[in-house]
């Protein structure tokens, strides 16, 4: 019975793997590359007078977001180190869905599923 058991603590039982402090700071560069790109810069760009549910501003929110996440995976080398074609297709039809996903839910008049039909 489990109750039953002798109660020995071992060190190696007690201690985490997970180190607090790269936690945190994975926690904070998965922040900062999703609000600087999506919430900063159309901010920024609204307050400079440009809409920020035109063409040219979500291109630059998208640039910049993948520009946060790629540059690093490319200047540590992992991008290279993927080699299985499925992750590939999976990334890539993960980021078809989400920009079109951003598209359409900014643009609803333009989704050609729901218009009306003459």
């Amino acid at each position: 019975m489990w109750w039953a058991a002798p109660k020995v603590h071992r060190p190696e039982l007690l201690r985490s793997d997970v180190d607090p402090v790269q936690t945190l700071i994975v926690f904070a560069a998965t922040a900062i590359a999703v609000i600087m790109p999506f919430v900063v810069v159309p901010e920024i760009l609204e307050r400079k007078g440009f809409n920020p549910k035109s063409g040219s501003v979500r291109s630059l929110v998208w640039v910049s977001f993948l520009l946060i996440v790629f540059v690093p995976a490319v200047a540590s080398g992992f991008l290279f180190s993927v080699r299985n074609l499925a992750d590939w297709a999976y990334l890539g039809v993960g980021l078809l869905v989400a920009i079109l996903y951003d598209y359409y839910r900014l643009n609803p008049e333009k989704v050609p599923w729901s218009r009306r039909r003459i």
